[in-house]
């Protein structure tokens, strides 16, 4: 059995492409909610071809994160 590995922001960093479920752990969000987000539009993918994995670039990702901190 295999066990399951989650990407710390510093293994991401290094790679400027995640996949969705590597996204996901670095936003500190479920896959789902990151789908979500990428389907409203928020987001942009990397997309090879029809059938290559949605691809996110981290420099998006970080983007996304100073684009919706508030203060309270």
């Amino acid at each position: 059995m295999g066990s399951v590995q989650t990407m710390t922001k510093d293994q991401a960093s290094v790679r400027r492409l995640l996949r969705l479920k590597e996204a996901a752990d670095y936003l500190s969000l479920s896959p789902w909610k990151l789908r979500h987000i990428i389907q409203a539009g928020e987001l942009p993918i990397v997309k090879c071809n029809d059938n290559a994995p949605w691809l996110l670039d981290v420099r998006d990702l970080d983007g996304w994160v100073e684009r919706n901190k508030q203060t309270i």
